[in-house]
């Protein structure tokens, strides 16, 4: 089994090395803990947060393999017992700037009436809606910290936004390689990361709302991510017509790093699709100003320029890498030592199964079957034939039931995910076995392969 956080939190001994860290009002404490290392921070005195999440005063908080920040608006005290590979007290923050942004989310939330429709004139304010923000900017530029900051903030308000992961890479919300949607049901705690949003009250897995889209890049094939990110646009506004307080509540967007021209399209497409009206850029002044010309017109649409945090460091491949593999581990052991639980191993007949992949697009257009351009072929699927290379991957369970049309395959929502440990091609039957985070028969027959594998250990 792979190394769980109780494991790594036990690294952190009595005998090791406490330290104190005073800091005054609206200062940040930033530090970065490597994955095989763990270190435990307690609130001393004064007030805090991490990420809009409020720290308890004397409760012990884990970090491993992550890079965080302590925020005080008043002055607190804070204890660090373990190693850091970073640690330091920034003065300069750009938290002011948030909570203004937040305030401003706040004020068109307010201007929403709480009711569908306004007793006081009579009429419908069904097509009212609070504000749909969506976070652009490079890769590390802390859109989803912020995307964090901006959730806490309005849960503590009382307000449940959805959040909508369009990063592949990230899998903030329950799987890396997918588009997804949840609703904010809880605290982000402040050790959790975004995946914890869709856990349910006992740290059992609730997959939420969630597309296959198997790459690690959008650019990787723009086609299907326009067509995926289109139907999950679609889902999104659909449940915001159904539920007014949804509607309210609003929407926070976090995005991959588009800053290429070439694909402001993508970004344009998304916009549309989920009636964006705050665009929030950080980090980067030509996609601020780029974005501020194409929207000069709308109307409906505002650009608002953040700085990137002081604390925000970029991740090298190997970082994003164990990260990927720690949201995926999440999946199927839970996400703490309280919600650690088995994955269960589900034996499945060849013949009982359907697997398909996106058809490879490498190919020059000269070389395509007449009629196919590449961008068909982009969103192609392709049947695959059950092999050993199939080992340690990762695959999508649809939601698509065999009755349906195979080729709105894509377009189907995800059911769940399983790990393939283990085939059989000796006897008659072939089978494979395959790790599910529950018991019992897989609730689909097709299955779509991901880019991303995973070896347990």
């Amino acid at each position: 089994m792979a190394s769980s956080i109780s494991s790594l939190s036990s690294q952190v001994k009595p005998s090791d090395q406490t330290k104190t860290w005073a800091l005054e009002a609206e200062q940040e404490f930033r530090l970065e803990v490597d994955f095989n290392a763990a270190v435990i921070l307690r609130l001393v005195s004064g007030t805090a947060e991490v990420f809009g999440a409020e720290l308890g005063a004397g409760t012990s908080y884990h970090f491993s393999g992550q890079k965080a920040a302590v925020f005080t608006w008043h002055g607190c005290t804070l204890e660090i017992q373990g190693q850091c590979n970073v640690e330091y007290v920034a003065g300069e923050t750009p938290m002011a700037s948030y909570l203004n942004l937040h305030t401003v989310l706040e004020q068109q939330r307010a201007n929403v009436p709480l009711l569908p429709t306004d007793s006081s004139t009579g009429s419908s304010s069904a097509t009212s809606f609070g504000p749909n923000v969506m976070l652009i900017g490079p890769t590390d530029a802390g859109k989803t910290s912020l995307a964090k900051i901006l959730l806490n903030y309005a849960y503590r308000h009382g307000h449940r936004p959805l959040f909508v992961n369009l990063d592949p890479a990230e899998g903030s919300i329950v799987m890396p390689g997918t588009v997804s949607a949840a609703p904010i049901e809880h605290i982000i705690d402040p050790e959790d990361e975004l995946d914890s949003i869709s856990l349910d009250k006992t740290g059992q897995v609730s997959t939420p709302l969630c597309y296959h889209y198997g790459f690690p890049a959008i650019t990787e094939n723009p086609k299907l991510y326009g067509l995926l990110t289109a139907k999950l646009a679609q889902s999104v506004q659909a449940r915001l017509a159904q539920n007014h307080m949804a509607r309210r509540a609003g929407c926070i967007i976090d995005t991959g790093g588009v800053i290429d021209p070439a694909h402001y399209d993508l970004l344009r497409d998304c916009i549309t699709d989920l009636k964006v009206n705050i665009v929030v850029v950080l980090g980067h002044e030509r996609l601020y100003s780029d974005m501020q010309k194409m929207y000069a017109q709308s109307g409906t649409v505002t650009v608002v320029k953040l700085a990137k945090s002081g604390g925000v460091v970029n991740r090298d491949k190997d970082f994003m890498r164990r990260c990927q593999l720690r949201t995926i581990r999440k999946y199927f052991y839970g996400s703490s030592p309280q919600a650690e639980y088995s994955p269960f191993s589900t034996i499945a007949y060849y013949q009982d199964l359907k697997i398909y992949r996106v058809e490879d697009s490498i190919a020059p257009t000269s070389a395509l079957p007449i009629g196919l351009d590449r961008k068909v072929s982009e969103t192609r699927i392709v049947p695959m034939e059950p092999n050993l290379g199939l080992i340690h991957s990762i695959l999508s369970v649809s939601s698509l039931d065999a009755t349906e049309d195979e080729s709105q395959l894509l377009e189907s929502n995800v059911a769940g995910f399983v790990y393939v440990s283990a085939l059989d091609e000796k006897k008659a039957k072939k089978k494979m076995t395959l790790l599910a985070p529950f018991p019992g028969r897989l609730p689909r027959k097709y299955l779509l392969y991901s880019m991303f594998n995973w070896m347990e250990m």
